[in-house]
This record gives structure tokens, sequence and C-alpha cells, in this order.
């Protein structure tokens, strides 16, 4: 990735992962979907010191939404964590971003603009998930809860629950040294339990309910 994230204070680059995103052909090339899991610092930790604002705050201000547009991609799902239901990392918000190709990811992390943008997140986020995603099966129902669960293990079994939407995890271009295999984006009715929609996973897991502000997922 471009140098301003060279050495990110939010999680582990994966080098060899983000070189062969590089080396992407354009026969090779697709649309796809990036799963971001936030944790916020308490307050923004800015290198050049100036007066602070909470980490979440840092955040909004970094959303790269026009620069988003500019390159055809597209907020498709965001909101706050309600609820944790597996693992300990405590997740503030999730995102998902559609990107119409891995080139346009790519040529994102040299714009300028985006570049600006970057100390941003660099000083509000204490650490998260990046990971890319493609879609195996399924549609996540409409609704405001949405139980998003990212597990090790790659789905032997694609077959996807009614109103579930299941992504193969294909790298983490950044991270926490785990390796991902499946994402389970499940729309939650009234009146369920984000708990008992949860699948009894070997390996590691990260888990949570989120009240979605925004839900255009397929």
């Amino acid at each position: 990735m471009a140098e301003h994230v060279g050495n990110v204070r939010y999680g582990q680059l994966d080098e060899e992962f983000v070189a062969s995103l590089y080396a992407v052909t354009e026969a090779q090339d697709a649309p796809f979907y990036m799963l971001n899991l936030m944790k916020y610092r308490e307050w923004a930790d800015y290198p050049d010191g100036r007066p602070g604002i909470t980490g979440r705050a840092a955040d909004d201000l970094y959303a790269p939404l026009e620069v988003l547009a500019e390159i055809g991609a597209e907020v498709v799902f965001f909101g706050d964590v309600v609820e944790h239901c597996r693992g300990d990392e405590g997740w503030d918000r999730v995102a998902i971003v559609h990107y119409p190709s891995i080139r346009s990811f790519v040529d994102m992390q040299n714009w300028p603009d985006f570049i600006a943008q970057h100390v941003h997140k660099d000083a509000g986020m204490e650490r998260t998930i990046i990971a890319l995603c493609h879609p195996v099966a399924g549609g996540v129902s409409a609704g405001s809860r949405v139980l998003v669960d990212l597990v090790s293990d790659v789905d032997p079994d694609p077959t996807p629950m009614p109103g579930q939407l299941l992504l193969r995890v294909d790298g983490t271009p950044v991270g926490d040294g785990r390796s991902w295999g499946t994402v389970r984006i499940t729309g939650l009715a009234d009146g369920v339990e984000a708990g008992d929609q949860l699948l009894g996973d070997a390996g590691h897991a990260s888990s949570v309910a989120v009240l979605a502000l925004i839900n255009a997922l397929p």
C-alpha cells in the first residue's frame, strides 16, 4: 500500500497479501467487498499534538466518501456495534465498502485527497481488521439489526440461512495476525437474539450485533 500506511499503528500490515493486490492483472480483477471492524481510541492521538477530539470523531473526519464515489466505490453497510457475541476485541463500528475492482482500491491509496485524510484514521483508530471478501451465496434480509460473524474457518457447506449473506475472506490487508475464512452477515428479525444465530465454529471468531445506519447489502 502507499507509503502513508506503510507503518500503520492500528494493526499489522500483511505486506505479502498487499503486494499480491498490486500484481493483479486486468483479467484477474473483479468487484469485491472490504469489511472493516473498528475499535477507536478514547481520545485521538495526532502526531502534531493538536487539541484532542474523540477517536470516533477523528474517524468521522477521515471518512473518504468523496474519494470512494470518484472511483465508483460505495459504503453498502455501516453501523454501531450494540452487542459483542464472540471475541473480546471490543469493536465500536462495522463498515463494508463495495469496490468496483482491486485496481481502484490500489490506486486510491496514492490519491492526494485520500492521503491527506488518512491522518484522522491514524489518530482515531486503536485497532482494526480490514478483510477483502467475495460473495459466495445468499443475501441479507432488510432490517436495522444485523449479525456480523467473522470466523477462521472456510465454510465447507456454503448454504446460507434465510436472510444471510456468506462472504469468502481472501486476505486481510490490515489485521491482528490471525487468518480468517468466512463472514456470515445475518439480518435479525425483531425479538431474535443475535447469539442464537451463531454456529459452533472451531478456531477463532469475532462476532458482533450491529445497529445498521446503512444497509444496502444484496
